[in-house]
């Protein structure tokens, strides 16, 4: 296992990987390899160029994954839950920002921002085509698409995207995608969106153009969703089931103890014509003007819902969204406490504190 340190500040290609003389992020990454760890500081200037992609194409094993991690200016990590500063600004076309074509790799702390056309472009923030790669404390914002996903065994921890068309989007394999402690607000369509097997606990979306978690089904196979402690506020529809297909695969759908508050359609939407749907029980809904779940749909298991007397919000009128003290969603599944403080200041958000 080698350490090196990269710099934003040194230009594309930098030194020779120390602190005194740290790599420009495109050295650092002609130069990894399984195990390494590279501790990467500066502002989120970076350095990629008008159609040129970020692309983190060299990666580790199971045993010796890659390591980025964003740091202060001290070298010392950016602690789960704080804005990260350091990673890559870019204007970079119909491109991806950030692409990973190489498998486990772990990047922490990092910021993907579209500097000048932000959610107008086609850019999608951060592509994922390898496999085992997670995603920790990472924050994008002002692309297209925040995240598409499109392979096998992907993480995302405390991650976030906001001022986007579609936060995440996952496709391309039934393997499995796994969300925790994600949040998605003031994206145009939806907060996340998957076409595969795929996990959200302990997720968070507001001020969302569409649902909240839009699972649609357009392959004959059976793909699962699991959703817990999930809270969606100010969507069309809190979570939304589709198909193009007719067909008796598993339709596999679990909710449990999730919030949704005054979204204007459905709490949970389900459109599949047929086939089993698995279940949802023990959520608890308010203000969702078509009603909790939509009715009539075959093998699907409705019950123990909670109709929520008061909001969870501390003052959801004035656009403090800090969850309330020992609320359903998210604190429930972890410590109990506030770790959903989403606070709109002068039209911007405060993002949360998230604790694992």
């Amino acid at each position: 296992m080698s350490t090196y340190y990269v710099d934003n500040d040194v230009g594309a290609t930098g030194g020779a990987g120390t602190q005194q003389d740290p790599y420009g992020i495109e050295t650092a990454i002609a130069a990894a390899s399984a195990s390494d760890v590279f501790y990467w500081r500066g502002g989120g200037e970076g350095d990629v160029s008008v159609g040129h992609a970020l692309n983190f194409n060299a990666g580790g094993t199971a045993s010796a994954p890659v390591w980025w991690i964003g740091t202060d200016d001290d070298w010392n990590p950016i602690p789960r839950g704080q804005m990260p500063t350091t990673g890559v600004d870019a204007d970079n076309g119909a491109h991806n920002i950030v692409t990973i074509t190489a498998g486990h790799q772990i990047l922490k702390n990092l910021r993907i921002h579209n500097a000048l056309q932000g959610r107008n472009g086609a850019q999608i923030g951060c592509g994922i085509s390898a496999p085992r790669v997670i995603l920790d404390n990472c924050v994008v914002h002002d692309c297209a698409t925040a995240i598409s996903a499109a392979q096998r065994g992907l993480m995302f921890i405390a991650c976030r995207g906001y001022d986007t068309n579609l936060g995440w989007d996952i496709t391309g394999t039934p393997l499995g995608t796994t969300c925790i402690a994600c949040q998605v607000n003031d994206a145009d369509s939806h907060a996340f969106k998957t076409q595969a097997t795929a996990t959200f606990l302990c997720c968070l979306a507001y001020n969302i153009g569409g649902s909240g978690i839009e699972y649609f089904r357009d392959q004959a196979l059976a793909h699962m969703l699991t959703v817990d402690h999930f809270s969606a506020y100010d969507c069309v529809d809190g979570i939304r089931v589709a198909t193009t297909f007719s067909d008796t695969y598993a339709n596999v759908f679990s909710v449990t103890n999730s919030i949704f508050d005054t979204c204007s359609g459905y709490a949970v939407k389900v459109t599949l014509p047929v086939g089993q749907l698995g279940f949802i029980s023990a959520n608890a809904s308010r203000n969702c003007t078509s009603g909790q779940v939509t009715s009539g749909r075959p093998g699907l298991i409705n019950e123990d819902w909670h109709a929520l007397a008061f909001c969870p919000f501390v003052d959801a009128s004035n656009g403090d969204l800090s969850l309330v003290r020992n609320a359903q969603v998210i604190g429930a599944a972890l410590d109990g406490g506030d770790l959903g403080a989403l606070q709109r200041q002068t039209g911007k958000v405060v993002l949360p504190v998230v604790g694992l």
